[in-house]
């Protein structure tokens, strides 16, 4: 039995409506701040209700959650990032080196679209519910870079293991880094990245003989 056409058409528009409020509760977020935007304040930019957010997504830390996953891959899409196409190439290159140098670019570019929001989210850490939000962001972080590692843990250092590994790109590859070096020290995203990249080169893989 096929879905109905108006089934698919409700589903759609849900969808649409989903991403309209994410994308407007976004640009909110970093203009005036996470604890500064309302709900009514995210309905307005969006078009719809103050209710209509609260049934789509429950609260505004909700809200929040699903602008970062969006943030993590880069469009509202519900495939995780693991599940990706660019892993699955990542997974296909047959030099250590070169996988790993994917890797970190890969980790890069989420910290480099995260980074600006999750600034401005520390400053919400006074509610419960985002602080919690935090936890998991950062908890999850770590469990899909220690995925990532397994595909160069045949080629890490004897003395390293996959957890390890993984605690270093945790380290190097976080928010407070970037943020440090890029919006503190003046680096470029460029210099950020060159540097991570031969950062985790020599403490991670095995230094030929």
């Amino acid at each position: 039995m096929g879905v109905s056409s108006s089934r698919v058409s409700r589903d759609e528009r849900a969808k649409v409506t989903r991403h309209r409020i994410a994308t407007a509760a976004a640009g909110l977020f970093v203009d005036q701040g996470y604890v500064n935007t309302t709900v009514a304040d995210i309905a307005h930019a969006a078009g719809v209700a103050p209710q209509t957010v609260y049934f789509v997504y429950g609260s505004k830390a909700n809200v929040l959650a699903a602008v970062m996953d969006i943030e993590i891959v880069g469009d509202a899409e519900p495939t995780p990032l693991l599940q990706r196409p660019p892993v699955r190439r990542i997974a296909a290159i047959k030099n250590p080196s070169r996988r790993l140098e994917r890797i970190v670019a890969l980790a890069c570019e989420v910290t480099e679209r995260l980074a600006p929001l999750y600034e401005l989210v520390r400053g919400g850490r006074v509610d419960d519910e985002v602080a919690n939000l935090l936890d998991r962001h950062e908890d999850q972080r770590w469990r899909t870079l220690r995925a990532l590692v397994e595909l160069v843990e045949a080629d890490l250092d004897s003395a390293i293991n996959a957890d390890n590994a993984a605690d270093h790109l945790y380290a190097t590859l976080g928010h407070d880094v970037y943020w440090l070096l890029v919006r503190r020290r003046g680096w470029t995203a460029n210099e950020w990245r060159r540097w991570a990249t031969d950062n985790a080169a020599r403490y991670l893989l095995a230094q030929p003989q």
